[in-house]
């Protein structure tokens, strides 16, 4: 489902919710896919398949990227990220052999995409090494506040769901070299700017992810209509998706015809811009926490109860983002909670693929330090840059140079890894002097920019403008150097929603104006265009920006400031609920009971009705039986509604021909046969050549050409 708007919603369409389901629920049998490959493949290479048939299976363009790795003789490319290649190189556990219920770990493999790499290059000076520590950093920063969020929540079904959580297993940084108009190398479909959120999830989902729980996709693509992400949405039982699903062949009809293509459905992708302007680090957290709900197994919250709005605001999985500020707006409602319980106890049961594994604690190379690690640059050589960490499998030149040498340790004789921090040097291994003065972040509305002190590889914390400075354009105010404050503190006042039940017939555009009240009175709510004048704002006063919230969250703010409510089900499904819900169906069965003579006197009168439209509807179809007059034209019957009725109950017409009036006489040509009907038609008003001479060519050979242009044009 589609996460959209600044804080918009999760816009989802009825057609990309058409397209998904129909995906999800045409999934191929496994074995069936599998006896049809061995039909088509030799013994050797059949051997090969029962070799390694739940190893992950890399696209052509990965395995090209892996043909350089140093692999084991009897390793192939695609045991890399594997568990048992992970075991096998990997640092000893402290753990034993841990109990089937410790397994509560979700891995993530995530991707970003170049756009977001020129985003980012540009805010850091293109500098390279500077814009991946940023992405990983960011990266680091949304795993961690989904785990806080999930980790709290006690998905409580039929068995208990505690402590979930996710780690980061690879990461896959694309820069936009690929994206340049002289690049000569593999291409990356993801340079392509002008891409819909649908078709950039199907994009994702082609490639083989069934090694990890989830895999998702960071970009910087301003999607139409607010859309901040997408994702598969997990059904407890019968439709493929969402988390543990294996990569898959399904079908879906293109242009009229049926294509099988193989997907992974356990992804997502979310987006940093909307609206042209850089989500909020909060929103977006949320949003990727509300994108993997959907992974887990639910829905956008319904009904009401689940979405209560108010000063508490809403949660989670409601289908508008929300702002964050809100002590709702990081948890799971009961219905979400509900829906995520089914999956996972469907899980539980066996009913659907289980890929949860034992937490490791920090997992070596996937380039994120976390606790019990020095530094983390990477899985191997190829992946690891830095000359001051060795990378998880450590080659064999460095395993002689020091047999003690380690994965996620740094080298000998070294301060720091560049891995740790923007402040640490990689050519020196050692800290980046303050003498330098070099600036490791960059001024923000709410921050000043901050420089190395040499005492840290960590970037010094930015020291915070003062409290109450304007920012987000003039909307909002800046509380402990973060852009979080409503600007009507400015007037100590309280931000306040203009509520289209509380103000009959408000106009949209209005519910998109920043309001103030006192305190917590709601009736003292007013615009901040009815009190600009006295507060030196612009005349119209503030406006909401594309995508912030309206009408008391039940809807966000469109490009034209007006208030689009949110629509969690979606028309169709709004309408489907309308005409088939129970107390609609109890109210149509009492009618038919009270009034069944009524039924069945309608029934009957439908009947006539049907066999009076066939009949009319008959003389106007063509067919190719020569024995029958030719069609008449509706207009035909529109100007002449009594040649239609006489050829309704002469079919066969005996010389009635469409449009002329029959005459008494003998008749004038053959009743039946080629041609019939068609005398009368065709025939000139002046005088004519006997019929025998006209038609002779039809009696005497009907296969003949001239006969056929007979048929087709008049004479």
């Amino acid at each position: 489902h589609k996460r959209s708007g600044h804080v918009g919603g999760c816009g989802i369409t009825d057609s990309v919710s058409q397209w998904m389901e129909q995906i999800q629920n045409s999934a191929l049998d496994e074995e069936e896919v599998d006896s049809k490959q061995i039909k088509d493949t030799d013994d050797s290479s059949r051997h090969k398949t029962k070799k390694l048939p739940k190893k992950y299976r890399p696209s052509e363009k990965e395995e090209k990227r892996w043909k350089s790795h140093n692999v084991e003789e009897n390793e192939t490319p695609y045991d890399k990220y594997s568990r048992e290649a992970n075991t096998r190189s990997g640092r000893s556990k402290r753990a034993t052999r841990p109990k089937e219920e410790n397994k509560n770990t979700c891995s993530l493999f995530i991707e970003t995409d170049p756009l977001i790499w020129r985003h980012i290059t540009e805010q850091v000076g293109f500098d390279p090494e500077k814009t991946r520590e940023e992405i990983l950093s960011l990266i680091a920063h949304h795993v961690t506040a989904v785990n806080y969020i999930y980790r709290d929540t006690k998905f409580d079904g039929r068995v208990e769901h505690r402590n979930i959580k996710f780690e980061v297993q690879r990461i896959k940084i694309d820069d936009d070299t690929p994206c340049k108009p002289n690049y000569q190398g593999e291409p990356n479909p993801f340079c392509m700017e002008n891409i819909d959120v649908s078709n950039f999830l199907n994009l994702h989902s082609l490639g083989n992810h069934e090694d990890f729980c989830l895999a998702y996709v960071f970009t910087y693509r301003d999607f139409t209509g607010g859309t901040l992400g997408l994702a598969w949405v997990a059904s407890a039982s019968g439709a493929s998706g969402g988390i543990c699903e294996k990569y898959k062949t399904y079908t879906e009809t293109v242009g009229g015809m049926y294509q099988s293509t193989k997907r992974s459905l356990n992804t997502g992708i979310i987006t940093f811009v909307n609206y042209n302007s850089r989500v909020p680090p909060k929103v977006s957290q949320l949003t990727l926490a509300h994108e993997i709900g959907h992974n887990f197994g639910s829905p956008h919250d319904y009904p009401a109860d689940c979405r209560p709005g108010g000063l508490n605001g809403n949660y989670i999985m409601f289908a508008s983002a929300t702002s964050g500020d809100r002590p709702n707006n990081s948890k799971f409602s009961s219905c979400s909670v509900g829906n995520i319980s089914n999956v996972l106890d469907a899980i539980e049961d066996k009913k659907k693929r289980n890929c949860f594994e034992v937490s490791e604690g920090a997992f070596c190379g996937n380039k994120i330090v976390e606790a019990g690690e020095e530094c983390d640059c990477g899985y191997d050589d190829d992946e690891c840059t830095d000359k001051c960490c060795y990378p998880r499998v450590v080659g064999e030149l460095e395993s002689i140079k020091n047999d003690s040498a380690k994965g996620c340790q740094r080298k000998a004789r070294t301060q720091c890894s560049p891995s740790q921090g923007p402040c640490c040097s990689s050519e020196t291994c050692r800290f980046v002097p303050a003498s330098h003065n070099v600036r490791c972040k960059s001024e923000s509305d709410c921050a000043w920019s901050s420089t190395c002190d040499g005492r840290s590889p960590e970037c010094p914390p930015a020291p915070p403008k003062e409290n109450k400075t304007r920012c987000n354009e003039g909307t909002q105010l800046c509380i402990n150097g973060e852009c979080t404050g409503s600007i009507c503190l400015e007037w100590n006042l309280q931000e306040c929603f203009l509520t289209s039940h509380l103000i009959q017939n408000i106009d949209k555009r209005r519910l998109c104006e920043l309001a103030c009240q006192n305190g917590t009175d709601p009736e003292s709510c007013r615009s901040t265009s009815e009190f600009a004048h006295l507060v030196g704002l612009p005349p119209g006063g503030i406006s909401l920006r594309p995508g912030s919230p309206c009408d008391n969250f039940q809807g966000y703010c469109d490009v034209f400031f007006k208030c689009r409510a949110v629509d969690a089900e979606g028309p169709l499904a709004r309408l489907k609920n309308m005409l088939f819900n129970r107390e609609t169906l109890n109210t149509v069965a009492q009618w038919v009971q009270e009034y069944w003579w009524a039924c069945m006197l309608m029934g009957i009168l439908f009947i006539i009705f049907m066999g009076i439209f066939i009949k009319c509807c008959a003389v106007h179809t063509p067919s190719s039986n020569p024995k029958k007059p030719p069609a008449r034209r509706f207009s035909e019957t529109l100007r002449r509604p009594i040649n239609t009725l006489r050829r309704m109950r002469h079919p066969h017409g005996q010389g009635h021909g469409a449009g002329v009036p029959s005459r008494p006489g003998p008749s004038r040509g053959p009743a039946h046969g080629y041609g019939e009907g068609r005398g009368q038609y065709y025939a000139p008003k002046a005088s004519a050549p006997p019929r025998p001479e006209l038609y002779a060519s039809a009696y005497t050979d009907r296969m003949d050409r001239n006969a056929f242009h007979m048929r087709q044009h008049k004479v």
